[in-house]
């Protein structure tokens, strides 16, 4: 008896066992090149997270409808102007547009999809820098939560930048890749074709270029100082082989940059940009300080960094020092380049948090330090994220459903939508003056005779020409004077930041509202100028 239940058991033990090994078959015939972890698989919802939320976030209304409507030019000419179009005020004015490629693209994306593929667009861009960042920073520690905190650090501090849809996000997607490609721990033959083609297409998407040269730049001067600080001798920098490769990796990349409409002219036109001295009344390119959102989340990501750099283990580097403190100038300098600074403060205080963990916690609880194990399981999981989240997403509805999306829900409330419509309906045309904020919505669904005073590309404005705008926006003594020399007989401005404008002249009895709403009100004369 006691034999025979020996002999169940040894037999159900075998059963279970051959069970064990025939799921253990089925895992391991799943193909190895497409398993992945359970790492992985976090991140996988991470991102796709990140994508829904983006995708879901309302396109703002200034700076994208002006490059939709550039875009929308050069397509139907077949070539870039030579001077500034769209706005008469304008003519004669030297045309350098550095983003023509990446308006060119969202132009073709909206006529396929609508609002759905610009803010398909939009989405992708931020959460692919979000995913290199992710990536090396968990190859570089192994912890999938430092590299939580380095996307978490990088959101943070570009927050207000990301929210606006425009070609510098194209330009932030090549700076993180460039980033990405550098901060690697063996340098693979694939990248002296693959950084100079990088640099191709960012001359040609924005002009922000001249970032990614610098970005160069650093690692070539740090590892040079390094060297030769090492070697206590200067010459010993001549003879280093990363430091030669550095070298002519931004000969090279300096020279990818030519292959744009504008040759060598291009150059020029990026670094005398920021002189132009109407940029000086925009807020955004103030300097950076404490009242504003980012200059506080800045602060904070910088006191975090001094700290990390008190107490880490590991050799900071000369290039780290100069990327971090030559960005950080010019986002003191110019808030708009707090773009620039975000991403490589995120990487080393991630890099930096990791290394003081596992020094004083000597083994960090942290499911990233664990073994890796890929099964097939986590990539059917995955893809199953990753579908699910795109489903939900404008793009989604449109592709898998054929929904068309709400357009007045994917726009941000500023958008100037009923004044457009009222403009269109009383077939209002010739010049009008408008807040600058919403000329870019002005040019891209305005009526097609509607003469703009001005939009976000306030450098094509002649000077004399932006300062008339500026008086006649703050109601200079001068303003009606003004508004009388350009032959104004309608007036669009944005609510409720220009209230008090609109009050102010309706009150002299000279202009009276011929549409208002929450957005924004259109004025008309009521003795209009022939």
């Amino acid at each position: 008896m006691a034999t025979a239940l020996k002999n169940q058991n040894e037999s159900g033990n075998e059963n279970s066992s051959e069970e064990h090994e025939e799921d253990a078959v089925l895992v391991d015939r799943f193909p190895e090149a497409v398993r992945v972890s359970r790492f992985t698989f976090f991140s996988v919802c991470v991102l796709s997270l990140a994508f829904v939320l983006f995708s879901s976030m309302p396109l703002w209304h200034t700076d994208i409808w002006g490059h939709l409507a550039y875009g929308r030019l050069i397509w139907e000419m077949g070539s870039i102007p030579e001077f500034a179009p769209l706005m008469p005020l304008s003519s004669g004015m030297s045309f350098i547009d550095t983003a023509w490629l990446s308006q060119i693209s969202a132009f073709k994306m909206y006529e396929i999809a609508g609002v759905a593929g610009i803010k398909f667009l939009y989405a992708a861009a931020i959460t692919a820098c979000m995913a290199l960042l992710l990536y090396r920073v968990q190859q570089r520690t192994g912890s999938f939560i430092w590299s939580m905190v380095c996307i978490s650090a990088f959101l943070l501090c570009d927050w207000k930048q990301l929210g606006i849809v425009r070609p510098q996000l194209a330009g932030l997607l090549c700076f993180v890749t460039l980033f990405f490609l550098l901060t690697a721990r063996n340098w693979r033959k694939a990248n002296w074709v693959l950084i100079p083609l990088l640099f191709v297409f960012w001359a040609n998407l924005h002009g922000s270029f001249p970032v990614g040269l610098g970005l160069i730049g650093c690692f070539l001067v740090g590892r040079a100082i390094d060297v030769s600080w090492k070697m206590r001798n200067w010459k010993a920098m001549l003879g280093d082989s990363k430091t030669r490769r550095y070298l002519i990796l931004l000969e090279l990349s300096a020279i990818a940059v030519l292959f744009n409409p504008y040759g060598l002219q291009l150059y020029s036109e990026v670094f005398s940009f920021s002189s132009n001295p109407n940029l000086a009344d925009l807020i955004e390119w103030n300097p950076l300080t404490l009242r504003m959102y980012q200059g506080k989340a800045a602060g904070l990501i910088t006191l975090l960094l001094v700290i990390a750099s008190r107490f880490t283990p590991r050799r900071i580097s000369t290039a780290e020092v100069l990327l971090l403190v030559g960005l950080g100038i010019s986002a003191l300098w110019s808030s708009r380049m707090i773009i620039w600074w975000a991403p490589v403060a995120a990487y080393y205080l991630a890099i930096h948090g990791a290394a003081i963990c596992r020094w004083k916690l000597k083994r960090l609880a942290d499911p990233g330090a664990e073994k890796v194990f890929c099964a097939g399981k986590w990539t059917i999981v995955s893809v199953g994220v990753i579908w699910i989240c795109f489903a939900v997403t404008p793009m989604g509805s449109v592709m898998l459903h054929g929904k068309e999306v709400d357009f007045e829900r994917s726009v941000s409330e500023s958008t100037p939508i009923g004044a457009v419509k009222y403009l269109k309906e009383k077939q209002i045309q010739g010049q009008v003056f408008n807040s600058m904020e919403l000329g870019d919505y002005l040019l891209w669904a305005g009526p097609e005779n509607l003469d703009v005073f001005a939009n976000s590309h306030a450098h094509l404005l002649p000077r004399e020409v932006w300062n008339h705008y500026l008086r006649i926006s703050n109601l200079a003594g001068d303003a009606e004077e003004l508004l009388d020399r350009y032959g104004i007989n309608t007036i669009v401005l944005d609510l409720p930041r220009r209230e008090g404008l609109m009050k102010r002249l309706v009150k002299d009895g000279v202009w009276r509202v011929g549409y208002k709403d929450g957005r924004s009100v259109v004025l008309l004369r009521n003795k209009p100028i022939q």
